[in-house]
């Protein structure tokens, strides 16, 4: 099932977990089980909620019923050998779904008549390759807008698609260099994204029979750098996050006729903003971001209130709305803890009752606390990060993971993260800080990572250890470093630095050769871009050599175990079997695993929880909890 190589030393050294660790941990496994329910979305009548969930151990589309003291579910049959892409409401009484035939590489709408469970394909199956996006569903459920590739044209023209007969006409017809078509909650296509190169514009209209037009600048969505563009219905207004003078994403008005940003609607002072929420008539109700934790500011004040009181209900999580019906009277909640992956419910009544749990398995463990952290790395700059505390341990003297996210230009947010929680549940504290580069914190932020691969970025993580250390939280002679992908590479860079800091290392997907992942990565960049990317990596450094861990490899002495999925496009296998092949060589003991057919993250439980459970078997020799 998998190549492994194990040194002599490690097997000799294996030994059983700490008492206390095992006295009432979950298993490997129960951290990735299948979800119980997921994708769930309310009904206009807020009786319903329709999700994906577990049937006998098989995932199927499920309808709860909400009326009574506890949901009742009723299964949705489907076509055998046909797989649910998505799903969504029609009325109180129908969904709509798309399903797709692997074997003909098809997908089809259907519709779904819930109380005779008649199902009704909705016009022609399409090829898969066609790109079939829903752009409008009306409220009535009465048509949608369906953006595809229409034949012998390169880019996507509109069809609507009428919903009870199922007719199919084409609504606009595909635009030169046109790919992103955009509508308004009235379901009039009101723009098109252009894109030629590196120069995009964009073509508009106010009104269902108007002719498009180039807009006066010429500026669409790329040229503005705008992440998401919302037109307003009868109007020429709409909103747009688009990046600030201060470089943080924000909300602005958008003039569509000029093609411009308008007025700066608003802006946090720390973090970019992820989305934002309005009503059907452009009446903005709150922007989404995620601070300490994701949250939703409301500007609408029934919402605001409404929030609150969810809240309370529910206090100690994140607390997302993710629909309300249009009386107010119910709303779909996504509620998740650090320790927890969250389950549904429906809030109304003054109350909030669940739909169901997305791992029942991990209900009623001990909770680790997640806590926001910030300190400051050597040079003064300030590096926020989340710490998980493992649950009946005081905050004194803990053996401690630091464990550096993959990107490196991402970030890191408050919630639920199974290896977190498993290390945390077997005693360890988890550092998770947000160096210098991670994305969320604006443009300046990002820019500082700029030629700090393995230098200012690696400084920053190795900070964040000493800060623990110095407050006493974390015991210094116990600390070990672990993550995947640039975070497999930090953990391979500090075994290469035998970095006195950490007693163990742990890389999945890590990157032993810069240059060669560089030299990989290649192909998939235009050359300017290439050249730009590799200056963000590189730096001032002389070579990339100077950079990789197989360059050091010969001062590796520190026990590291390497694993990566042989079917990983994004980071080749052969990143992780040359350093493997090279501590054989050289006789260092470490510990090595492939995982067959797997990419760049694990799928599935099988393999997920193998690898968590070699990680917990090398931890108990190398730093024992």
């Amino acid at each position: 099932m998998f190549g492994r190589y194990v040194c002599a030393a490690i097997l000799c050294a294996l030994s059983a977990s700490p008492a206390w660790a095992q006295s009432v941990v979950p298993a490997a496994a129960s951290y990735f089980a299948r979800p119980t329910i997921e994708d769930a979305a309310l009904s206009p009548d807020g009786r319903r909620v329709a999700a994906r969930t577990l049937i006998d151990g098989r995932p199927r589309l499920a309808v709860f019923d909400m009326s009574g003291a506890v949901p009742s579910v009723r299964p949705i049959a489907l076509p055998e050998e046909q797989r649910l892409e998505w799903h969504r409401w029609l009325g109180p009484d129908r969904l709509l779904v798309s399903l797709l035939l692997e074997r003909e590489k098809e997908t089809r709408l259907v519709r779904i008549d819930i109380a005779a469970g008649k199902l009704t394909q909705l016009g022609p199956a399409r090829a898969v390759e066609s790109g079939n996006e829903i752009l409008h569903v009306s409220p009535d459920g009465g048509f949608l807008l369906l953006s595809a590739a229409v034949s012998g044209r390169p880019t996507p023209g509109v069809y609507r698609v009428n919903l009870t007969t199922g007719a199919t006409m084409l609504e606009v017809a595909p635009q030169d260099h046109v790919w992103d078509w955009y509508a308004d909650s009235a379901g009039v296509i009101r723009a098109g994204m252009a894109q030629d190169g590196k120069k995009s514009w964009m073509l508009y209209r106010k009104h269902e029979h108007d002719r498009f037009s180039r807009s006066a600048r010429g500026a669409g969505a790329g040229g503005s750098g705008i992440d998401r563009l919302v037109p307003v219905r009868g109007t020429d207004r709409g909103y747009a996050l688009a990046q600030t003078p201060a470089g943080r994403v924000g909300l602005y008005a958008y003039d569509f006729p000029a093609g411009q940003l308008g007025a700066l609607l608003y802006e946090d002072a720390q973090v970019d903003l992820d989305g934002f929420q309005t009503d059907p008539d452009g009446r903005l109700l709150g922007v989404e971001y995620s601070a300490d934790r994701p949250e939703t500011r409301w500007f609408d004040p029934y919402m605001a209130a409404r929030q609150v009181q969810i809240d309370a209900t529910l206090p100690g999580r994140a607390n997302r709305v993710i629909s309300t019906t249009a009386d107010r009277s119910r709303s779909l909640v996504f509620s998740e803890a650090a320790g927890d992956p969250g389950a549904f419910y429906v809030y109304g009544d003054g109350g909030a009752k669940l739909v169901a749990a997305v791992s029942p398995g991990l209900t009623g463990k001990r909770a680790s606390e997640m806590r926001t952290v910030h300190y400051y790395a050597r040079d003064g700059l300030e590096i926020s990060g989340y710490l998980t505390l493992p649950a009946g341990r005081a905050a004194l003297g803990l053996p401690l993971i630091v464990m550096p996210h993959g990107g490196p230009f991402a970030r890191d947010s408050w919630g639920y993260d199974p290896w977190v929680q498993y290390l945390a549940d077997r005693g360890y504290a988890v550092l998770q800080p947000n160096y210098r580069g991670s994305t969320g914190f604006g443009r300046g932020f990002v820019g500082k990572g700029d030629g700090e691969w393995g230098r200012g970025m690696q400084d920053d993580v190795d900070d964040g250890v000493d800060w623990l250390t110095a407050r006493g939280i974390a015991d210094p002679g116990r600390v070990c470093i672990m993550g995947a992908s640039y975070g497999g590479y930090a953990a391979m860079w500090a075994a290469a630095r035998n970095d006195s800091r950490y007693r163990c290392a742990v890389s999945f997907a890590g990157i032993s050769d810069v240059a060669a992942q560089l030299a990989y990565d290649h192909k998939t960049f235009e050359e300017r871009d290439y050249r730009n990317w590799k200056r963000r990596i590189q730096g001032r450094a002389s070579s990339l050599d100077t950079l990789s861990p197989i360059a050091r490899v010969a001062a590796v002495r520190m026990p590291i175990l390497i694993a990566h999925g042989t079917a990983d496009e994004t980071v080749p296998p052969d990143q992780s079997i040359r350093l493997h092949e090279a501590l054989s060589r050289l006789g260092r003991a470490h510990d090595y695993v492939a995982y067959r057919g797997q990419g760049h993250t694990l799928q599935g439980p099988i393999d997920n929880a193998d690898f968590l459970e070699r990680v917990g078997r090398f931890l108990a020799v190398h730093n024992p909890a």
